[in-house]
């Protein structure tokens, strides 16, 4: 019986685990769950001395990005930056540079933004730290304070990418072609992204402001998109569809005309959602329309016509995205059975797993963890059954359910699936 906390017990018990695995990455898996955990619960000593435990580089790097972010999360602004600088990568997707970019993220969202650039200064890649910038100016607009958002994204422009000691590092990447558009990508980026905060808060005008100053015609466009995704989302459709007439660029509306037929879905219009998602097809090659009208069918609780729907979609990618959100949204409206009726529809193995985990956690943070277990033990197949159990767990644990959480994964066979659920327990049982 353990007398100490039950967070405590929790670690103690998933520690533990390890000496009942024999593989190397399984007691690496193991150590990660419980860094995270004592990150989340704030003991960051003992998260880095259990993640030093890890054998694989990798996942080290992960685990030290995880505790970093933790500690950016509740303010502990110079021991994230400690922990973030003393990653070590061994992968493409760098953790150092994503922990350095949620310290800079955190500390603008707190009004310390030049802190925020002088932590990005760390990133090495160009392109990367002008992603990060442009994440500063992002969350400095979220935290409220639209002008010192839109003057830090400028600063992407004129403080970094202007200077002469960076011609010899501006390459090209996969999102732009042209040096000249590598150097203002993200700032342009950056605009979009706060004038849709802008839209988001009421301020239509301000936002088509902030879009209209980008100077370059397909951020501009995106930008204008966005604004008008927001109108349609907020029940505006007039609106919406006077925003998506000023953009430019051809094809460029694609994202406001899908926005626009999901809203006139959504409040019952739903035969002229139909013919303007059909007409965006035969426009635009995209069925990205036909699936969220299919998603507000379901939402509504027209089930047979949502699958109609769906499954009217040539493109398989597509019907198997609105078949998978028009599952969801029947879960979310108290339908499992025609949710799971839908599922035998997906053709592929790792589609039907992955709808199956996501009705699941749905069903589990509902307070349904019965049901949610019992769609996994219908539907997933044996391998992706623990992990699947983990994922109900933890939602237990997250709506508030830890002594449940706990009978989940106590019921987990796998020795090692067990210990990572205890893990992520733990932090909502203090």
């Amino acid at each position: 019986m353990c007398a100490a906390t039950l967070a405590d017990c929790l670690i103690a018990e998933a520690n533990a685990a390890v000496q009942l695995v024999s593989r190397t990455s399984s007691m690496d898996e193991i150590h990660f769950a419980v860094a995270v955990a004592l990150g989340e619960l704030g003991r960051f000593d003992a998260a880095l001395d259990t993640a030093g435990r890890i054998d694989d580089a990798r996942t080290m790097a992960e685990a030290l990005g995880e505790i970093a972010g933790a500690a950016a999360r509740v303010g502990a602004f110079d021991r994230a930056r400690e922990i973030a600088m003393s990653i070590v990568d061994g992968r493409v997707k760098s953790a150092k540079v994503a922990a350095l970019e949620t310290l800079a993220v955190h500390l603008a969202a707190a009004g310390r933004i030049e802190e925020a650039f002088d932590t990005v200064i760390a990133i090495d890649n160009p392109f990367r730290r002008s992603e990060a910038q442009a994440a500063i100016a992002v969350s400095a607009a979220r935290a409220g304070d639209v002008p010192a958002g839109i003057r830090a994204a400028t600063r992407i422009a004129t403080s970094y990418w202007f200077t002469s000691d960076q011609a010899g590092v501006k390459i090209a990447s996969g999102l732009v072609s042209r040096s000249g558009e590598f150097d203002h990508f993200w700032f342009h980026e950056a605009l979009g992204a706060i004038a849709r905060i802008q839209a988001e808060s009421g301020d239509v005008a301000g936002a088509l402001q902030t879009a209209g100053a980008i100077p370059e015609l397909s951020g501009r466009s995106r930008a204008l998109a966005g604004i008008a995704r927001v109108q349609a989302e907020t029940g505006d459709i007039e609106g919406a569809r006077a925003t998506a007439r000023r953009i430019e660029s051809a094809y460029g509306d694609l994202e406001a005309m899908v926005a626009i037929a999901r809203a006139m879905a959504a409040s019952g219009q739903v035969d002229a959602a139909l013919d303007l998602a059909r007409d965006i097809v035969r426009s635009y090659g995209d069925a990205s329309a036909l699936v969220a009208v299919a998603v507000e069918q379901a939402r509504a609780g027209d089930a047979e016509a949502s699958r109609r729907t769906a499954m009217a979609i040539d493109n398989l990618d597509s019907r198997t995205q609105a078949l998978s959100g028009a599952a969801a949204a029947l879960v979310q409206g108290g339908q499992l059975d025609a949710a799971s009726s839908l599922l035998p529809m997906l053709p592929e193995a790792g589609d039907r797993a992955d709808l199956v985990r996501t009705l699941a956690v749905l069903l589990a943070s509902a307070g349904a963890p019965v049901p949610a277990l019992d769609v996994a033990d219908r539907f997933a197949g044996a391998r992706d059954r623990g992990e699947i159990g983990v994922a109900v767990a933890l939602a237990q644990a997250g709506s508030g359910d830890v002594q449940g959480a706990l009978a989940t994964a106590r019921g987990l066979q796998d020795d090692m699936l067990r210990a990572i659920a205890l893990a992520g327990i733990a932090p909502f049982a203090r």
